[in-house]
């Protein structure tokens, strides 16, 4: 990723402080992510999901400001890290995906001259696959990383 892109990108990204919650629960989903692109059935996926849930309820007694518990989440981003699949699984509709902005749906105009009828939806999406709302013309302005399968909302 080269310095030009890395500023843009920069503009996309909000750094917040998370809080224990958030950090744990982020880490937790990371997890069960990665085991997606290294499970080949649903069976390994729900043995590998338990025993990540086992050790995750082992951990849940320590006190949040505790260097306990920072050693334990640094370890866990750690093993995260290591174990992550060189090629993760994508969506088939998100940024890498097989059908990522393949055959996308007219305007409705365009199908309409007349007129759009009563009853025809006006359902806008964003690249995520959530609902634009109907107050905002667009949706939020997206940054697209084909290269590492990767996009960024500005919000």
């Amino acid at each position: 990723m080269d310095k030009h892109f890395q500023a843009v990108a920069a503009t996309y990204k909000i750094a917040a402080k998370l809080s224990h919650q958030q950090e744990i629960m982020r880490l937790y989903r990371h997890a069960l992510r990665n085991i997606v692109s290294w499970s080949e059935s649903r069976d390994v996926f729900n043995e590998t999901a338990t025993k990540i849930r086992a050790e995750f309820n082992a951990n849940k007694h320590w006190p949040v400001d505790s260097a306990q518990t920072r050693t334990l989440i640094k370890d866990a981003q750690q093993r995260l890290f290591d174990a992550t699949h060189p090629d993760p699984v994508i969506q088939a509709y998100m940024p890498g995906g097989s059908l990522f902005m393949r055959n996308p749906a007219p305007p409705l105009e365009a199908l309409f001259p007349d007129g759009i009828p009563e009853g025809i939806s006006r359902r806008r999406l964003n690249i995520d696959m959530s609902n634009v709302p109907d107050d905002q013309e667009y949706g939020e302005p997206v940054l697209v990383d084909p290269a590492n399968k990767k996009y960024f909302i500005g919000k």
